[in-house]
């Protein structure tokens, strides 16, 4: 920038950023002017943080006495924190530039602004965007940002059934992980499954103590409203997350019954009420009641996702014999 065309303006930005970036250095570099020392024993305290006591052993790696990590963790015995002799006007020139920080900031912010009304608006100021976006705005605070809704300090009737249906909502929640653990033979993993339905818990608890007031501020009847709507979403997830739990993790009968016995197989004589079935090491056997030939079928798992296939070469011809 200094080597710009002259122009007084641009000089006042310049050296007003000049002065942005020492108050910056000063803000980096004061405190470490500082150092930790070890007073002399035999002179008073006021003596030795002037000129007595001698600098602290620096860490290995750290020659600086100034560097943070010296400072926090003095060696040698050092009890006390000093200017580090011969640099006291430095770190008073290093303390003016920190504090004039406020003011070198509307100074370079005015030189800027000059400028651009210089060569940017032929020398005429611009009305203040600020000034009218304030006048434009002012006093409607509340309208922009409305203040967060308290609790009541007593809750009328609709306001606690409202709050018993959303606590209903959270349990029926929280047992989520605990059902699906449950049908898919995960309870091995209760600690992750207890974990998870904690984590429901308190984030549900969370989220009522967040909104919650704003829920029940309605007047009259119209607080209960959540509450219903809560309460139909609670019953909904208590009574539907067994048998979709059933559904996804079913085991091998049911899986049996729902692939084949109550499908391809129902006119057959492996149908549901026709034939004995048996689980044994992971394999599913059928047979049928009138005789005939046995069907293995696995994987037969408690908790599994996997549907039932043939093991072997005779099983697959009878249920290709089926169509299934």
């Amino acid at each position: 920038m200094r080597s710009a065309p002259s122009d007084p303006l641009l000089a006042a930005v310049i050296d007003q950023a000049e002065a942005l970036k020492a108050s910056l250095r000063g803000e980096r570099q004061v405190n470490r002017l500082y150092e930790s020392y070890i007073p002399d024993r035999t002179g008073s305290p006021d003596a030795s943080l002037l000129v007595g006591g001698r600098t602290a052993p620096t860490l290995p790696g750290f020659p600086d006495p100034g560097h943070p990590l010296n400072r926090a963790f003095p060696r040698g015995g050092a009890t006390g924190t000093r200017i580090q002799p011969g640099r006291e006007a430095e770190f008073n020139q290093l303390s003016s530039d920190r504090s004039a920080v406020h003011a070198r900031a509307l100074a370079f912010g005015d030189a800027v602004l000059a400028l651009l009304v210089a060569h940017r608006a032929d020398g005429v100021a611009p009305e203040s965007g600020r000034l009218r976006g304030a006048s434009r705005w002012v006093g409607r605070e509340q309208q922009l940002v409305p203040d967060r809704a308290k609790w009541p300090a007593k809750l009328n009737g609709y306001q606690g059934a409202t709050l018993a249906g959303l606590g209903w909502l959270v349990l029926a929640c929280t047992g989520l992980p605990l059902t699906f653990g449950q049908r898919a033979d995960l309870l091995s993993h209760y600690t992750l499954l207890f974990l998870a339905a904690g984590l429901i818990a308190c984030t549900g608890t969370a989220l009522i103590y967040r909104h919650g007031p704003k829920l029940i501020t309605p007047p009259g009847p119209l607080a209960l409203f959540p509450g219903i709507v809560a309460a139909v979403i609670a019953f909904t997830v208590w009574q539907g997350q067994g048998p979709v739990a059933d559904y996804y993790f079913a085991g091998p009968y049911d899986r049996y019954d729902r692939q084949y016995a109550n499908g391809c197989l129902a006119a057959s004589p492996y149908r549901h009420d026709a034939v004995q079935a048996m689980v044994d090491d992971g394999v599913l056997t059928v047979t049928p009641v009138t005789g005939g030939t046995t069907l293995r079928l696995g994987p037969a798992e408690d908790g599994s996702t996997h549907p039932l296939s043939p093991l072997d070469r005779v099983t697959r011809a009878v249920l290709d014999e089926y169509g299934c």
